[in-house]
């Protein structure tokens, strides 16, 4: 019974220590997605200002 619990109690501290590690990884995910959507929001800024010179050089 002590072997089974001792067990037990590793496998939970070996889970314990993946999921620091998978939150940690989500973590820095995230600040990547936030990062690139900074990104994209600058680049869109940029379109759109391209896109009235292109439309005023047109006229």
């Amino acid at each position: 019974m002590l072997v089974e619990n001792k067990k037990l109690v590793d496998r939970e501290k070996k889970l314990e220590k993946r999921v620091k590690i998978v939150e940690a990884e989500n973590l820095s995910l995230l600040k990547r997605v936030e990062a690139d959507q900074t990104d994209i929001d600058i680049l869109k800024v940029r379109i759109a200002e391209l896109e009235e010179e292109k439309t005023q050089r047109d006229e």
